[in-house]
């Protein structure tokens, strides 16, 4: 496991300032998770084992079925409680810290990423967008505010917080120091298994700061590169972030749902860790658009965590299941939980053509952005005939 620390967070115009005690803060934040990890997590399964299933298996009189029989048995037990606890902790601090730092600096950071007569790429944003429900009803991941809501005019602060930090500490640093490691395993699964697939136009769905964007313009620098997010203040950071590493990519306000693009206008419509923060109907509708959006022999990619069937074991499933009941992911596990291969069925989709494989893990660095670490991507997809 990268043994990272805040130093090595990705060099961006649009990075906000640290001073050496908010770095010192941060760098412990990143030493918690990774503690939390690497020493305390691995014990879920000797408690189980050990002491919630055997109590189970003598009230029960039988081993638990689901992962939901599972989760309530450890619920009751002190480890787990300790556990989710300090997970939650590390995570509200995370924020708190990043809030400060980013509030002092909040108004240098909204001037910065207004657009320039000689930017390469565009923003739009939509001053009469209406947020999707299934966002309004809560803050996505605890996050103070979600992705959405403005408190400024111009404001980027959730793109902010969100790549101040988020994944790159929770991760420590493994998927790359902008956080771009799930689109270059797109990248790379394509280059393995589809070397002739050279996309003209691609759009990036739920895009947030844009760090998974940018692999796309990295790879086929003569294609156009589109991305849409629900969040105002998230697509105009990822704007000027985007801007100064140098990539040319067209962002706008558009809910994936409706987009709005002329039919069969892209090759390759993607999304990465994005469709278990919308709803059930959301993801139909996501689906049937991605279908209505694909030229022929277009690409469908969506990056998500493996479904539970996948796993034999109730217990498995629970560990993969966390986020749903603490982490404000409400839809985290109805989402794995999906007939997804019917879902893309009916948006009109061909057995034959739909994916539902593990892609590579990727660890960029520097020097190869394809770097593959141990892990894996799930990857569910379809061609368009």
């Amino acid at each position: 496991m990268s043994e990272a620390t805040w130093a090595g967070f990705g060099q961006h115009g649009m990075r906000a300032d640290m001073n050496h005690d908010e770095t010192a803060n941060m760098d412990f934040i990143m030493s918690f998770y990774r503690h939390l990890g690497r020493n305390v997590a691995p014990g879920h399964r000797k408690v189980y084992d050990e002491r919630v299933k055997p109590k189970f298996e003598k009230e029960n009189g039988r081993e638990p079925e689901t992962r939901h029989e599972v989760r309530k048995a450890m619920l009751k037990d002190p480890y787990f409680q300790f556990w989710s606890h300090l997970r939650l902790y590390g995570q509200g601090k995370s924020y708190d810290i990043r809030r400060e730092i980013i509030n002092r600096q909040l108004s240098d950071l909204i001037e910065e990423a207004k657009p320039r007569d000689d930017d390469l790429g565009t923003v739009e944003i939509d001053p009469d967008f209406e947020v999707p429900r299934y966002q309004k009803a809560l803050d996505m991941h605890w996050m103070p505010g979600s992705y959405y809501t403005e408190r400024a005019e111009g404001d980027v602060a959730a793109g902010a917080m969100y790549d101040t930090g988020g994944l790159y500490i929770a991760l420590s640093g493994t998927i790359g120091k902008y956080n771009d490691g799930a689109g270059h395993a797109v990248v790379h699964w394509l280059n393995e298994n589809h070397p002739e697939f050279k996309p003209e136009r691609v759009l990036d769905e739920g895009c947030t700061a844009g760090g998974n964007t940018l692999p796309f313009k990295y790879a086929w620098p003569d294609a156009e590169v589109n991305a849409i997010d629900i969040g105002a203040p998230v697509l105009r950071y990822a704007h000027r972030r985007a801007e100064s590493l140098g990539y040319e990519i067209h962002f706008a306000q558009r809910d994936a749902e409706h987009t709005e693009y002329e039919p069969e206008s892209f090759d390759l419509v993607v999304s990465t860790m994005f469709l278990h923060e919308t709803s059930n109907r959301a993801v139909h509708n996501i689906v049937e658009e991605c279908h209505r959006l694909l030229k022929p022999g277009g690409l469908m990619v969506h990056v998500e965590q493996p479904p539970f069937k996948w796993f034999d074991d109730p217990f498995d499933q629970f560990i993969r299941d966390w986020d749903t009941h603490n982490n404000n992911e409400p839809f985290w596990g109805p989402m794995h939980d999906m007939d997804l291969p019917d879902v893309a069925r009916r948006a009109g989709f061909h057995d034959d053509d739909i994916i539902m494989e593990m892609a590579k893990y990727c660890s960029p660095t520097d020097d190869n952005p394809y770097r593959e670490a141990p892990g894996g991507w799930f990857i569910f997809g379809a061609w368009k005939r």
